[in-house]
């Protein structure tokens, strides 16, 4: 986390410079401390029309390493990737009516539900437990502050969906399993699986993050082992399509009965 605080002490004051910028911060396992050997991820959210246009960026004053710079500029996905003395830098840019949008999607309790990039469960939690990097006005704590207190309606929609759900996907794996339809099966799975993660996680107040480093999060957070342990289950091999369906339902079921948390500040501090 060091070198990721000492490239972000370089890139942020430059981008800074450009005019319009409400509040930086790190995210991914570089930040969290999960590794330190991945890209340094650093969001930067505009308080202007548009992200700052690609001739405008500093790109070509920041990269010192291989290669060259690589510039994204289109609808939904600004980025630019560098390399900063032999590290992986990636830069991305929202602006504040984005960032706050996906702040409301998650205080009502949405945000979650669909495939999209980026999820906006996902980039409030990169945001919640990221590091914050820059905050001249204060925009940043302000938000941070908001999303101290666990939304109600994030624990009550993703567990009502949950259950909802639940009995259709249950005949369905059941039909994959018994008929060999590996892809389908895991196809169903992946989607109703997130739904049972973000409930999970949303049951113990807590925002769920992108699973990569899902073990990581559940271990840090010191949530329920019980559910740890029929997760990991899941996929230890060998595991038939069937015996699959029944670590996931058993999973589920101890999920929709954790206590239901009504609000109050979320669990533990972000880091």
């Amino acid at each position: 986390m060091d070198t990721a605080l000492r490239i972000a002490r370089q890139v942020v004051p430059t981008y800074r410079a450009l005019g319009g910028l409400a509040f930086a911060y790190g995210q991914g396992s570089v930040f969290t401390g999960f590794t330190a050997d991945s890209d340094v991820d650093i969001v930067l959210v505009w308080d202007r029309d548009g992200p700052p246009a690609p001739s405008d960026r500093p790109v070509e004053k920041l990269h010192t390493g291989r290669g060259v710079p690589v510039t994204f500029h289109q609808p939904g996905f600004v980025l630019d990737r560098l390399d900063i003395g032999g590290f992986q830098v990636d830069v991305s840019h929202k602006t504040r009516r984005v960032f706050d949008g996906w702040a409301s999607d998650v205080r009502s309790g949405r945000g979650w539900e669909g495939v999209e990039y980026p999820t906006p469960l996902y980039a409030i939690a990169g945001f919640a437990y990221g590091t914050l990097l820059a905050d001249g006005a204060g925009t940043g704590a302000e938000v941070r502050s908001q999303l101290s207190t666990f939304p109600p309606a994030l624990v009550e929609r993703s567990r009502s969906v949950l259950a909802e759900e639940l009995p259709s996907y249950d005949r369905d794996l059941a039909t994959c399993a018994r008929r060999g339809d590996g892809w389908l099966f895991h196809d169903l799975l992946s989607k109703v699986m997130r739904h049972a993660l973000v409930t999970w996680f949303a049951a113990e107040r807590r925002y769920c993050p992108h699973p990569k480093w899902l073990h990581h999060w559940v271990a840090r957070f010191g949530m329920d082992p019980a559910i740890a342990g029929l997760e990991r289950g899941l996929w230890a091999p060998p595991v038939s399509l069937a015996r699959r369906r029944e670590l996931f339902l058993a999973m589920a079921d101890r999920i929709l009965q954790l206590p239901v948390a009504r609000g109050g500040p979320v669990a533990g501090r972000p880091t």
